[in-house]
Formats: structure tokens, C-alpha cells, sequence
């Protein structure tokens, strides 16, 4: 277990809670992720080897989704994607589509600037067709280092109202039928071009 001053993070806050106790009593920011290590391809990724996004972008055009991603809009910096494999309607995904670049202080200004702006623009878009309780924006790049960002709807009946989602939570394992996406995904097109 990682220690701050030869003390254990966690060290007293199970003694102030009476009864059973599991991790989900604690507050969030408490929580610890269970030990796993980074990938032993870790650099290459980092430096955009086999990138998984950096090949979606690559085909036809982008438009030609796969299975997992729709299609939703093309911006100056970004290319957003509605999630197929999602409990939560309107999950997107929003990707930095000029060049391999893994984080967002690695972007000059104006791409910054960019990226931001394209992002905000697809979590009203978000917002408009799916009105959620509340929106989350993830920007994790730990299993895939390519900037992105996932744009979460919360809902008053999501897998964790009220806090962070723990990671899959928003996953399903049915894909969302096709005609729903792509019908998801032009609304949000229309949205985005108006």
C-alpha cells in the first residue's frame, strides 16, 4: 500500500465508521484502486505505436465508425463519436484528429483553445437532445494515450447518482441497435452544424 509519511492513506478513517466496513463506505477520494501495473508497451503507445484511435481516424474518412462508434461530427480539431456500448444515452467520445498528441498541454494555444471549444460545444449538443441531471467530462488517455475526452450524461437513474461513476459502470455489454445510434448521432449532427 503507498504510504505519505510512513502513514497509510487510509490509516484512521475505518476506526471513526461503525459496523462493516468496505470500500464503498468511504469517501470517494479515499478509494483505492486495486493494484495493476502499466502496460510494458507503455512508450510506444505514449509515442502513438498501433494507437487505436489514431487508426479510426485513419479510415475512410473517419466516418466509417465500426461497431463500438457512430459517427457524429468533424470539427477543426476534434472528431466526436457516439458510444454504442453505453448504459447512458448520449455518451460521446471526442477525439483530437490532427496527429498523435497525448496530452492537452502538449497542443500550442490556439489548438488548445480549439479542442476546448469543440468539446464544450458537443457537451450542449449533449445536453440539448438528452437533457441528464448533470454532465461528466472524462479525459483519462490511460489505456490509449491519444487525447480525448468522454463526455458523460448522468441520470437520475445511472449507476452512481449523486457521484463519480466507477469505471464500466457506463458500459453495456449490448450494443445500442444501429438504427438508434445513427438516428442518436444525427441529432446531434443537426445540433452541432446549426
Amino acid at each position: 500500500m503507498h504510504r505519505v509519511g510512513g502513514v497509510a492513506p487510509l490509516a484512521g478513517v475505518w476506526e471513526k465508521r461503525p459496523g462493516k466496513r468496505t470500500a464503498s463506505d468511504l469517501p470517494w477520494h479515499h478509494r483505492v484502486v486495486p493494484e495493476q501495473e502499466w502496460p510494458d508497451d507503455w512508450s510506444d503507445r505514449k509515442a502513438g505505436k498501433d494507437c487505436a484511435i489514431c487508426r479510426a481516424l485513419a479510415q475512410v474518412d473517419g466516418k466509417d465508425s465500426g461497431d463500438n462508434w457512430v459517427w457524429i461530427h468533424d470539427g477543426g480539431f476534434t472528431r466526436t463519436y457516439l458510444e454504442r456500448h453505453s448504459r447512458l444515452p448520449g455518451y460521446c467520445v471526442v477525439v483530437w484528429k490532427n496527429g498523435h498528441v497525448v496530452e492537452p498541454h502538449d497542443l500550442d494555444p490556439d489548438a488548445a483553445a480549439g479542442y476546448w471549444r469543440e468539446l464544450l460545444e458537443v457537451g450542449r449538443a449533449v445536453e440539448a437532445r438528452f437533457q441528464p441531471v448533470k454532465l461528466n467530462y472524462q479525459m483519462l488517455g490511460n489505456w490509449v494515450p491519444h487525447l480525448h475526452t468522454h463526455v458523460l450524461p448522468r441520470y437520475l437513474d445511472d449507476p452512481a447518482p449523486g457521484g463519480p461513476l466507477p469505471w464500466g459502470s457506463h458500459l453495456s455489454t449490448e450494443l445500442l441497435p444501429e438504427i438508434e445510434a445513427r438516428a442518436q448521432a444525427q441529432d446531434l449532427r443537426r445540433l452541432l452544424d446549426s
